[in-house]
């Protein structure tokens, strides 16, 4: 059996692609054992005395940290404790690197208190001033399970041994839901976190671990977009383009190595998306079970979409509005079509949804689930997102998204050699700006031309896309993620009518690959996170409201 040159190529797109994602996406090792403190309670550690204490590197578990460390002679009185530092912090599963500088005073003990109910600690190790470990003696039981992982403290603190953004509500409510807590995030349904929770449950809560699936999502994000653009546009050729431009897009690369739910959010839609072309492709002398059995799948995937997220609506407003269209187009009223449409994109995705919240509802003492937890559940989440009132400097509107005005940064570290590592979401300029030329001329030309693939790709852009406008909350770059595949496939759309004009246009096509290859090269860095210098970084900074 002879392989097509194309499935060569794009397997070669996609193990490339794998190498580079997979590549320092996280350890797979951080502190499993957890230590619970209310208010005042205390974590005793005797050292030697007259050592000169400089630094401590504490992990944080499942809860915010609210800590203040104390040096002492004698820990049994108060009035002789002597304050180090205080610190709160709301990230979780993070190693935080605190500095000890008290100049005075032969100490003995080193006094961990909390101060509210909630914080969580994993493990603990001390230094002195010239970076030798310095020896902790445990005072009682629960101080030894902050000691009994120490070959998994590193040297300092960075992305890839500890949670960053908003990896302060994901995997936390991934742990939660494994365990039968309480949950702390309510702002987006539970697919996606029990789908993050795989790893978590097998390998343990590490960086590696709760990245995994959504990493996994979105090598698949890139095999889908091929299919999507060979299913639109007919020729493997413009599959392939479609999959180079994936996988050399920055924001396509940051959010799916981070992680969230929103991989998983995009690549439910892109399926979905898939198999309602699929449909859209039949014509009306096909047999009506290759028209449910698209219908049906398409509806599926927009049913677990849905469940990650609800901004999935906005997908199934374009899906719907195109449905309607080539409907009324046919002006045949088809009673099993509109049933099985009926089942497809409403009774299976309601279905769907249900059922995923029977994990967290679900009481592990009684076995049943409590349908007003359910309701609860659905009222917080709606009253969080109408209601929020809130003000962030990375914050942006929607109309400027397309120019990426304002990249949301997530990520920055300073390192002991002078290197500093950043993190940006934002796209590949030549990909981003050159979408916004392709989408107006598709738009052009799909009116007038009355050009059917270019018609729904323009109505899903403004569905995912001005639907923002009618948001009060504020909103960030990373909410342009479902819009940003359709605008891509605008690119595809207008290099094809190019060829289709004249056939030396062709060669366009690999120029653009090697520019948006060079351009994800170029500013990998601040994708990935990489140590570079920081003069390096402020290369990139090609506008002045670009700041990471």
């Amino acid at each position: 059996m002879k392989i097509k040159k194309s499935t060569i190529v794009l397997l070669a797109i996609l193990i490339l692609y794998t190498i580079v994602s997979f590549y320092k996406l996280g350890r797979n090792e951080n502190p499993q054992t957890y230590v619970n403190l209310k208010d005042r309670h205390q974590l005793v550690y005797e050292f030697d005395q007259g050592i000169d204490l400089k630094n401590v590197m504490l992990y944080t578990g499942n809860n915010v940290l609210y800590i203040t460390f104390f040096l002492s002679e004698d820990y049994t009185d108060a009035s002789k404790y002597s304050t180090a530092v205080s610190y709160s912090s709301e990230y979780v599963f993070r190693w935080h690197n605190f500095k000890i500088d008290v100049s005075e005073g032969n100490y003995k003990y080193l006094v961990l208190q909390s101060y509210y109910d909630t914080t969580t600690l994993g493990e603990i190790k001390a230094y002195d001033a010239k970076g030798n470990e310095v020896a902790l003696t445990p005072i009682g039981e629960n101080e030894k399970f902050l000691l009994d992982e120490q070959d998994m403290v590193p040297d300092e603190f960075s992305y890839e041994n500890s949670s960053y953004f908003d990896e302060v509500y994901f995997p936390r409510a991934s742990y939660e839901i494994m365990n039968k807590l309480p949950i702390f995030e309510y702002s987006h349904p539970v697919l996606g976190k029990l789908i993050m929770s795989i790893p978590m449950y097998f390998c343990g809560v590490t960086p590696f671990a709760y990245r995994l699936m959504g990493n996994i999502a979105g090598i698949f994000m890139i095999l889908i977009i091929y299919l999507i653009a060979k299913e639109l546009f007919k020729k493997e050729i413009y599959g392939i383009f479609a999959a180079v431009i994936m996988a050399t897009d920055g924001m396509h690369f940051v959010q799916t190595r981070i992680g969230t739910v929103d991989t998983f959010l995009v690549l439910f839609i892109l399926i979905s998306f898939l198999f309602f072309i699929k449909y859209i492709k039949l014509k009306k002398e096909d047999p009506l079970k290759k028209k449910a059995i698209a219908l049906i799948l398409s509806g599926t995937f927009w049913g677990m979409a849905i469940s990650v997220k609800w901004t999935a609506a906005f997908v199934g407003l374009g899906m719907g509005i195109i449905y309607a269209i080539d409907f009324f187009k046919n002006k045949k009223w088809d009673i099993k079509l509109i049933l099985i449409s009926v089942l497809a994109f409403a009774i299976i995705p309601i279905c769907i949804y249900v059922i995923s919240y029977i994990p967290v509802i679900l009481d592990p003492n009684e076995g049943i689930t409590d349908i007003n937890s359910f309701i609860e559940y659905q009222k917080n989440m709606y009253e969080y997102h109408s209601k929020l009132v809130a003000e962030h400097p990375f914050s942006s509107p929607w109309y400027t998204w397309p120019i990426m005005q304002k990249p949301l940064w997530f990520y920055s570290a300073d390192f002991e050699n002078g290197k500093y590592a950043t993190i940006a979401c934002m796209g590949n300029p030549a990909i981003w700006w050159l979408s916004i030329i392709t989408a107006v001329a598709t738009l052009i030309y799909s009116v007038f031309k009355k050009n059917r693939e270019g018609i729904m790709l323009i109505i899903m852009i403004l569905c995912t896309w001005l639907a923002y406008y009618f948001i009060g909350r504020i909103m960030f770059i990373y909410h342009y993620f479902i819009t940003i595949p359709f605008m891509m496939l605008t690119i595809v759309f207008i290099i094809s009518k190019l060829v289709e004009w004249k056939e030396k246009f062709k060669y366009i096509i690999p120029i653009l690959c090697a520019i948006f290859l060079g351009f994800f090269i170029y500013f990998y860095p601040v994708y990935s996170g990489m140590p570079v210098d920081k003069e390096y970084i402020e290369k990139t900074k090609w506008m002045d409201s670009w700041v990471y």
